[in-house]
């Protein structure tokens, strides 16, 4: 009887620690996200229900972690700082 519980602790625990990674989205899913999200916003319960089998938190992240890929891919490094040759005259506009 002891055994019978803890391998059902056992099978219970297993299953929160195997969810579904959010990359393993289809591509049916991915097309439905992005539309569904230039429709709603960030409305991801509702994006969600349009879903099976997915949770809001799942669908949240998986369009966080697609935002950063693609904001890494286009990035554009800029100077901080601009340095100014010796023709360029600071002027302040007369009152």
């Amino acid at each position: 009887m002891e055994e019978a519980k803890s391998s059902m602790n056992m099978i219970q625990g297993s299953g929160e620690n195997c969810r579904k990674d959010e990359s393993d989205m289809s591509p049916e899913e991915e097309d439905l996200i992005r539309r569904l999200h230039r429709l709603l916003g960030d409305r991801w319960g509702l994006i969600a229900g349009r879903l099976p089998n997915r949770k809001a938190e799942e669908v949240e992240n998986y369009w966080k972690m697609k935002q950063m890929e693609s904001f890494e891919e286009h990035k554009i490094y800029k100077p901080i700082c601009i340095r100014l040759g010796p023709s360029f005259k600071f002027s302040m506009p007369s009152q």
